[in-house]
């Protein structure tokens, strides 16, 4: 099949008719589920004939999707948002279909044997099925129609705010003591000043290593406050609809309801698990904690110990970092422009995987700044995927990957090839500088490539089986395992080259970045578990209670202090503007856990890591 990128050109009218399109699609399909006679019922008429019915509409939305998140015209994102938003609500409608259960029981009563591919097939559509509440008596099932298609509203709409979101502060020249030259180069002016912005570019290098602690605090105290008290009120209210969707299926929270279908099984296992992860990790974060006292100390020539505040981690850990371990951040990302490390990672997944991946020259996508390329097993083409690597106005702010096309078997025997769109928001060149990384940035790049591997090469059947198919706590696993070949010699000194000389990267420099791998890493993971075990506490609250914005925040706020000793300020409403909540609903646990798994299969390439034996 070959691959279709009309839509990246749709005009806002068009879009409404693809959402009609769409709409119409999947109620084709499911008007000839309807129709098959009872006694006629099989697997090819109604499991396999539900699952193809989703297939157009899936692929129409998920388009509109990535333009929402994407694209560069405001008209676009929002006649897309409002498409996606058309379809869900219509999608909801068709679905919540008495009929649909009555097929599906039909079927089941004709027992029908499967091998173990369709039968996971059926199995998870029944399941779904239940989910949605088609077990329930008429009212109840009605009302949870209405909360869900008013949750999935309210969703967007979450998720819309935090992509608008735009804010910054101004500094001066002085004010930006500490930072790159390139850095400053970088920045967008307002007269004589400089403007800083929430973006990651801008944010993390500033909050590591401007000197003005009162700027530092300005900004810090802006991205706690991302999306704005409206959305903060916003997700109060999905909150409350999950945990009342979650009393009418019978359970104890939405935790448990969200849980139910994964490894973990149960909120309480999860509660267990970061508990359990907090308390091992605490003594370790203390120490690092000292440590950054010390530093703060010792550099500012105080006559005692004072605190770190919330606007003081990342530049005190960043000043202990070149301290201890003799590394100058800035020289290592000489050494990682954006284009070195793309091809050399690119190589390096080739080699490992088996694969070809070759750029589609001339390709127009939705920015100049998106490159398309091909996947090729050999002589056979097994999907595409895009890297949009810059950040710009009215785009996703952070790094994900994009389901577009999920690779499938079509009902007619034919094949149809995953297209994925990796978006992340590296620095941008400047007049005199390429794209730099740093090593964390890096690390994110062989992450986020991960998951495109996975849905390109899952190689499933059915398109709820494609990689994504699998339970959300093991989603990052082949993630978070690709990240550790960002560590190894022989990658390290394919990925870097500095960008003026092409000098590789000097052996010292790599032993030195190795050797700090795990600077501060109590206090991330830790982090990490709090943030985690907040996901779950606020998915997790009594199923009657009104869900109060203020509480929401103040609840973070206690968290940080009691498990982070870090105070921060009382109007800090960092829920707001955390997009995981928007899809990653009491599963932010899932990249802890699931690293678990992630480092035990590493230890099978530790030895080799470039082995292509191994790989495939």
């Amino acid at each position: 099949m070959s691959l279709n990128l009309n839509w990246i050109s749709w005009t806002a009218d068009e879009i409404d008719n693809h959402a009609d399109a769409a709409l119409a699609s999947k109620r084709a399909g499911l008007d000839a589920v309807f129709s098959v006679p009872d006694d006629q019922r099989t697997f090819a008429n109604t499991i396999a004939a539900l699952e193809h019915a989703d297939n157009t509409a899936a692929d129409i939305q998920q388009e509109l999707d990535l333009l929402v998140n994407v694209h560069p015209d405001a008209v676009i994102r929002d006649a897309a948002r409002v498409a996606v938003d058309r379809i869900e609500a219509g999608t909801i409608e068709m679905e919540y279909d008495r009929r649909l259960w009555d097929a599906m029981q039909a079927w089941v009563a004709k027992n029908e044997t499967l091998d173990s591919v369709d039968r996971k097939l059926a199995d998870d559509i029944l399941r779904d099925l239940r989910r949605m509440g088609f077990a329930l008596p008429d009212e109840q099932f009605t009302e949870l129609k209405r909360l869900t298609t008013e949750l999935k509203k309210q969703e967007a709409q979450f998720e819309k705010a935090i992509n608008d979101w735009e804010d910054h502060i101004e500094v001066t020249r002085e004010q930006l003591a500490g930072l790159p030259e390139r850095y400053i180069d970088g920045l967008k002016r307002a007269g004589d000043n400089y403007i800083v912005s929430l973006e990651y570019p801008d944010l993390h290098p500033f909050m590591r290593q401007a000197d003005d602690s009162e700027a530092r605090r300005e900004l810090a105290t802006k991205n706690l406050r991302k999306g704005g008290s409206e959305n903060l009120a916003r997700l109060a209210q999905i909150i409350g609809m999950r945990q009342s969707i979650a009393k009418l299926l019978g359970y104890a929270s939405h935790a448990d309801f969200a849980c139910d279908v994964r490894m973990a099984k149960t909120g309480a296992t999860v509660e267990a698990f970061l508990n359990n992860i907090i308390a091992k990790l605490t003594p370790a974060a203390r120490r690092e904690l000292v440590d950054l006292i010390d530093i703060k100390k010792k550099t500012q020539g105080l006559e005692k110990r004072a605190p770190i505040h919330f606007y003081e981690l990342s530049y005190w850990g960043h000043r202990l970092l070149k301290e201890r371990y003799d590394i100058d951040s800035d020289q290592v990302k000489e050494y990682l422009s954006l284009a070195t490390v793309l091809e050399g990672m690119l190589g390096v997944y080739q080699e490992v995987l088996g694969v070809q991946f070759v750029p589609v020259a001339d390709a127009l996508l939705w920015h100049s700044d998106a490159r398309l390329y091909e996947a090729r097993d050999g002589s056979h083409v097994i999907g595409h995927f895009a890297l949009d690597m810059h950040p710009r106005k009215g785009k996703y702010g952070h790094a994900a990957t994009h389901p577009i096309v999920l690779g499938r078997q079509e009902s007619d025997g034919s094949t149809t090839c995953g297209f994925i769109a990796l978006v992340c928001n590296f620095p941008k060149p400047t007049a005199s500088d390429p794209s730099l990384l740093a090593h964390d940035e890096v690390e994110t790049l062989f992450h986020e490539f991960g998951h495109v591997c996975h849905a390109l090469l899952s190689g499933g059947r059915w398109q709820r089986q494609n990689g994504f198919g699998v339970p959300l706590d093991f989603v990052e696993t082949p993630s978070q395992l690709f990240e550790e070949w960002a560590w190894e010699n022989a990658v390290l000194n394919r990925i870097s080259k500095h960008y003026r000389t092409g000098e590789p990267m000097p052996d010292e420099l790599i032993k030195k970045l190795q050797a700090a791998r795990h600077h501060m890493d109590a206090n991330y993971y830790l982090q990490q578990a709090v943030h985690a075990l907040y996901d779950q506490r606020m998915h997790s609250l009594p199923l009657d209670a009104t869900v109060e914005p203020n509480h929401l925040a103040q609840m973070y706020r206690d968290m940080a202090l009691q498990y982070e000793a870090i105070d921060l300020p009382d109007d800090a409403i960092m829920a707001a503007g955390w997009s995981h909540m928007g899809d990653y609903d009491a599963g932010y646990y899932s990249y802890l856990w699931s690293r678990v798994f992630a480092l035990d299969l590493y230890s099978v390439f530790k030895p080799h890591p470039l082995d292509a034996a191994v790989g495939h």
